[in-house]
């Protein structure tokens, strides 16, 4: 738990409450509120009985009920998958796209056999939350941040913003941001690979890059080859597959050939193959989870 609780405010949890009941003004009074600089303060939140995690509500308006809904499929997909197999020792979650931690903390308050965490996050603004909120994990959890972008090459990039002709009526953030390789980009790209080698034990690598996911793949072959186990999730959207033209199947025919694995949609329990496109084999109504279970 943090050492000093900040709390959240009265008008923001109002606002919150008001949007998830669909009462009308929850949304404006949350851009008031932001206007007047009452949301600049960040507040703290619960992730576990034991664990709690700082958010920049003006960055990320998030609230307590969300973050307890925050991907509970999807998490308990992986850690059904992490016991099955199960695992061995010692475990490390590889964060790709981690923005201010969120992610992490929720896997690991629920899977305590992770004992390290590697996370990367492009954005600066992301990343000195996300410096902030590993930092508090309990000292038995080792972790790394890293300020870069991870694709299948290594130099300098940029963070892009897609059309919005892909998010109709959706309002433009920082989770729609992509890098593209860019030779006077601000932001350094790496691999996995040149950061991160083979060891013994298992690795849980989570990507979520929108768009980027078969090149970071591509960019940690040799790890994915190399250690005893791993677990890959990838996210398949509809929209940013429309933007790219990449289908995420590509993805998984990238990892078949690395090593047998077995793929499933966390959403929908739906087992996946390589030979159809993705969004011929679930409907393409919603964003799922893919996760790749080495065999």
């Amino acid at each position: 738990m943090l050492n000093q609780r900040l709390r959240v405010p009265f008008l923001y949890q109002l606002a919150k409450e008001m949007e998830r009941r669909h009462i009308r003004g929850g949304t404006r009074l949350i851009r008031i509120l932001r206007h007047v600089g009452a949301l600049k303060r960040p507040a703290d939140f619960a992730v576990s009985d034991t664990l709690d995690i700082r958010i920049p509500i003006g960055r990320n308006p998030f609230d307590q009920p969300y973050l307890d809904s925050y991907e509970s499929e999807f998490i308990a997909s992986l850690i059904a998958e992490v016991n099955r197999l199960p695992l061995p020792a010692p475990i490390t979650l590889i964060d790709v796209g981690a923005d201010i931690g969120l992610f992490s903390l929720k896997l690991v308050a629920h899977c305590p056999a992770i004992s390290r965490i590697c996370a990367f996050e492009p954005n600066s603004e992301g990343f000195s939350w996300l410096q902030f909120n590993l930092a508090n994990l309990p000292k038995t959890i080792a972790h790394e941040a890293y300020s870069v972008a991870i694709a299948d090459f290594e130099g300098k990039g940029r963070l892009s913003v897609p059309d919005q002709r892909f998010y109709p009526g959706v309002e433009s953030s920082h989770a729609q941001y992509f890098i593209e390789p860019w030779a006077n980009g601000a932001i350094d790209v790496k691999t996995i690979d040149s950061l991160i080698a083979p060891s013994k034990g298992s690795v849980v690598l989570k990507i979520d890059v929108e768009g980027g996911e078969l090149s970071v793949l591509r960019g940690a072959a040799r790890l994915i080859a190399g250690m005893e186990q791993v677990v890959v999730a990838v996210e398949a959207h509809p929209a940013v597959v429309s933007r790219t033209g990449v289908d995420p199947v590509e993805c998984l025919r990238l990892l078949a050939s690395l090593r047998p694995f077995r793929f499933v949609a966390s959403e929908t329990g739906t087992v996946l193959h390589v030979n159809a496109p993705i969004f011929d084999q679930i409907p393409p109504d919603q964003v799922y989870n893919l996760i790749a279970s080495s065999q």
